[in-house]
């Protein structure tokens, strides 16, 4: 039985791949210069097709021991099984109105941002904005080096993005904010934990994250929903809280509909490794930012964000932002932050145990976490239906591509 569960694990990157559990981070392309990052199904997988030399080491698709990792890396005094390591949490508003105007929430990640630049703390800031080359937008990661760059990177994207592939563009001398999903900050930490690269990424900023669906839904929203053949701007979320999705065709007749009511138009499943994720709040980033869904603050109708600082370096640079005058500051308790993400943490969190375990009774791969995973929550038949649902549905993608 040992020798069973042992061929089980995943100890490839070739494994990670054949097993739907690549993220298309990008970081196989910043190690071998010959990878490329694909869309496939709908999804950005890797084309690895190499003997792997240790790259599984660093592949943020296999799993990672998220809490022994955050602890090493944030010397945090407090630590929540929900929230991960951390040292403060807050409330905060930006009180620059332009940045204000587009953001998801509160700002808080484009202020941030903002304020390393223009402090000369980093010469650039990695992230991703929707460019159309392609009938319906598609993700590109790039280098935002003052305002205007950054606003363009605004808004969610509830996509797959390959955002660590550009790490092979960067220059050694200088230094970069790396705005990220929590799994592609956990690949850039053990990227820079193990093969210890030459780039300086001096700040890793995470946001609150459920998972994504693939570019289907994209392509489902724009040409099934909104009847577009083109596509000149889209948005999944902006313009007010909670926001809303807008898509703008070439000739500017727009669609809208709200967030997150219009997930209920899309019969687009999510990732097969967002579904097996354990982290909802980005617990391995030194500043985490999201929604702060609570009543106290949605009943106020303004755009407000949740803030985690997880370490001193995060701290003294918050410090220096209220001293500047940046933000509107207010206070959230542990408590309220866990309820304002119930859903993504009842998920993530409480029902991933069970989920995982129905994986392994079945010799099936599962990412490798840490053992401390708690069974506090969600139903074993409600976890096989998940698992049948998302096998049906692979199986009808293959009918229907044929």
């Amino acid at each position: 039985m040992f020798k069973i569960i042992e061929k089980m694990e995943l100890k490839s990157i070739n494994k990670v791949i054949s097993n739907g559990y690549c993220l298309g981070c990008g970081l196989c392309h910043a190690i071998e210069k010959n990878t490329e990052i694909v869309e496939k199904n709908g999804n950005l997988v890797s084309n690895y097709s190499k003997k792997d030399r240790g790259h599984i080491a660093v592949c943020p698709g296999a799993g990672y021991d998220i809490v022994d990792f955050g602890k090493r890396i944030h010397f945090a005094k407090n630590y929540s099984y929900e929230l991960g390591w951390y040292n403060e949490l807050n409330l905060v508003q930006s009180l620059d109105a332009t940045l204000l105007k587009k953001a998801s929430s509160g700002g808080a990640m484009t202020t941030i941002s903002l304020f390393m630049l223009e402090k000369g703390y980093a010469d650039g800031v990695i992230c991703t904005k929707y460019t159309y080359d392609s009938p319906t937008p598609r993700p590109t990661t790039y280098i935002a080096r003052n305002k205007e760059e950054l606003i363009e990177a605004q808004g969610s994207k509830y996509c797959p993005t390959s955002t660590l592939s550009i790490l092979s563009q960067l220059k050694t001398e200088e230094k970069y904010v790396l705005i990220g999903t929590p799994c592609q900050i956990a690949g850039w930490r053990k990227y820079q934990e193990v093969l210890n690269p030459s780039i300086n990424i001096v700040l890793t900023l995470a946001n609150f994250c459920g998972g994504y669906r693939d570019f289907r839904e994209i392509d489902h929203f724009v040409h099934n929903v909104a009847k577009f053949d083109g596509v000149r701007y889209f948005q999944h979320r902006g313009d007010g809280v909670p926001g809303l999705m807008k898509i703008v065709n070439n000739s500017g007749r727009e669609w809208k509909y709200p967030y997150p009511k219009y997930a209920q138009l899309s019969p687009i499943q999510k990732n097969n490794r967002c579904v097996y994720c354990i982290d909802a709040t980005g617990e391995l980033a030194d500043i985490s930012c999201g929604d702060a869904w609570i009543k106290r603050i949605t009943d106020t109708g303004e755009a407000w964000s949740t803030i985690i600082l997880r370490n001193k370096r995060a701290q003294k640079l918050f410090s220096e932002m209220l001293e500047a005058k940046l933000f509107n500051i207010g206070k959230i308790t542990e408590n309220e932050v866990v309820e304002s993400q119930r859903l993504n943490i009842t998920s993530k969190k409480y029902r991933q145990y069970k989920r995982i375990k129905i994986k392994k009774i079945l010799l099936q791969r599962v990412p490798d976490w840490y053992d401390g995973i708690k069974n506090v929550g969600g139903f074993y038949v409600d976890e096989c239906k998940i698992l049948l649902s998302k096998f049906v549905h692979s199986k009808l993608s293959i009918l229907y591509k044929r």
